[in-house]
């Protein structure tokens, strides 16, 4: 079963999508990925910003947070790409399941 970690900083804003073992080949996967290009395009397009996105064993996309006059535009993309990777978790359980991590905080 394929991981998607959701990094957050202590003010609850995404900093990067980790997916782990997604598997390849299926239409969930294959989803997955078209979604997190949308929102890497959405962010190169609109607001003129490159995320770090790397596909390999793992897929990652991390976002820049220094100019914090970003920020609403930037949370609103990267919530919206959580909401959608939930809802393919919801359509294959078999397939992927959703963490929720704050960076930087022990407990």
């Amino acid at each position: 079963m394929g991981e998607i970690l959701v990094q957050r900083d202590d003010q609850n804003r995404i900093l990067a999508l980790t997916g782990r073992d997604i598997p390849s080949g299926g239409i969930g996967s294959a989803s997955l990925f078209l979604l997190l290009q949308a929102g890497v395009g959405a962010m190169v397009d609109y607001l003129h910003i490159d995320p770090e996105f790397l596909v390999g064993e793992e897929v990652r996309l991390v976002v820049d947070r220094s100019d914090p006059h970003l920020n609403r535009e930037i949370d609103a993309i990267m919530e919206t790409l959580v909401i959608g990777v939930k809802i393919l978790a919801k359509e294959y359980p078999s397939g992927i399941v959703v963490q929720d991590e704050t960076v930087g905080m022990q407990v």
